[in-house]
């Protein structure tokens, strides 16, 4: 992988199934289909294969975490949600999925222990964790539907949701829904005391499962406040500027609000990761986000921006901004080939971290040697 900066990692992304009908709730078949859980792992951790795999990648790792790597490693994240490629393979109904905990649980534990057996990265295979993680799981529209906007639950793919489209007048107007039982918060609420009780001296392959975290999160000023006011914010910004800045500070209480109510500690510093901001001019940016950002950083005390940006989108060119403004340093979630992440590393120089992606539909549908070639370029 010549060429590639120590501080450079790829990142594969295991795929959801695609976008089809949507489905009210409403019309969810009566009998949830619950996943056996496994009594051990699919491989034998034993194996020649397996123990060679494993050498491989402790020594990738140890390498690139002294600094002195032999190649790139390839990782892939490990959180409960990271469920897709397994609901794949059982054929799993996505709106089971998002409306029985029980199902929601065993999907969690199993496509963890499907992690654990793949040989698709640099991880050690066959090795239980301490405990299981799982999470109550309602991403990506946890604020969304706490705003009240429509939630739409399809077979195929995960939870989505309408904007809301309201006027600017509407906007002004429009009061903060209950911080912890507002829209679809109520449902969280309820789904955190289930699994909470499900898994109370839970065991999944010798190990306990918990803790429980309740998902509850926000994904950036400016993808919180499109949701509620629509696109016609975009043009707000340009013909009432004085609207726009007004509500940008309105909704980025909002978000501080609903971190701190659930949020297991004081938060700390207001982030700036976000999935809007791709469609913002380097000027509209400074202009309407960047203070915003320093604002409620001065209201938790004076807090310096976490370094760290998790983006999915295409705003590389608000990533020089960053660096100035809040310290940019680690960059995560960065998909080949929609980023040109070569030129990313120009404009930011070497000493920066990137997690750069391998698209899911290349890791999905690819052959071995495209899949290969994706990660090498």
């Amino acid at each position: 992988m010549g060429g590639l900066p120590t501080s450079t990692l790829v990142r594969l992304c295991c795929a959801s199934r695609g976008f089809r009908d949507d489905h009210a709730c409403g019309k969810l078949a009566a009998t949830m289909t619950k996943p056996d859980l496994a009594t051990s792992f699919s491989i034998d951790p034993a194996a020649d294969w397996v123990q060679a795999h494993n050498a491989e990648a402790r020594e990738v790792l140890a390498a690139h975490k002294a600094d002195k790597p032999i190649r790139v490693p390839v990782i892939g994240d490990d959180y409960p949600h990271m469920h897709g490629f397994y609901v794949d393979e059982i054929d799993m109904d996505y709106r089971e999925y998002y409306t029985d905990v029980e199902v929601m649980l065993h999907v969690q534990l199993e496509a963890a222990r499907r992690r654990a057996e793949l040989c698709i990265y640099d991880r050690p295979l066959g090795e239980l964790p301490d405990s299981w993680g799982v999470v109550v799981d309602q991403h990506p529209v946890q604020t969304p539907g706490w705003l009240g906007c429509e939630l739409l639950y399809r077979e195929d793919s995960v939870i989505a949701h309408r904007h809301l489209d309201l006027s600017k007048d509407q906007c002004i107007a429009m009061e903060m829904p209950d911080v912890r039982t507002g829209g679809h918060l109520k449902v969280v609420g309820e789904m955190l005391e289930q699994m909470t009780a499900l898994t109370d001296g839970m065991t999944y392959l010798g190990r306990p499962v918990g803790p429980v975290w309740n998902g509850v999160m926000w994904h950036g000023l400016l993808n919180v406040a499109l949701d509620i006011r629509g696109q016609d914010l975009m043009a707000d910004m340009y013909e009432d500027p004085e609207f726009a800045h007004a509500f940008l500070l309105k909704v980025a209480t909002w978000c501080d609000a609903l971190e701190r109510e659930w949020g297991e500690n004081e938060p700390g510093a207001f982030h700036f990761s976000d999935h809007g901001i791709e469609m913002l001019s380097p000027a509209t940016y400074e202009e309407f986000i960047v203070p915003v950002i320093h604002e409620m950083n001065r209201r938790r005390g004076d807090k310096t921006p976490w370094p760290s940006l998790h983006h999915c989108g295409s705003g590389t060119h608000l990533f020089p901004i960053m660096q100035r403004e809040f310290g940019l340093n680690d960059i995560g979630a960065l998909t080949w080939p929609l980023v040109d992440i070569a030129k990313v590393r120009r404009d930011l120089g070497e000493d920066v971290w990137i997690y750069g992606s391998v698209a899911d539909e290349i890791v999905k549908f690819g052959t071995p040697d495209s899949i290969y070639a994706a990660v090498r370029e």
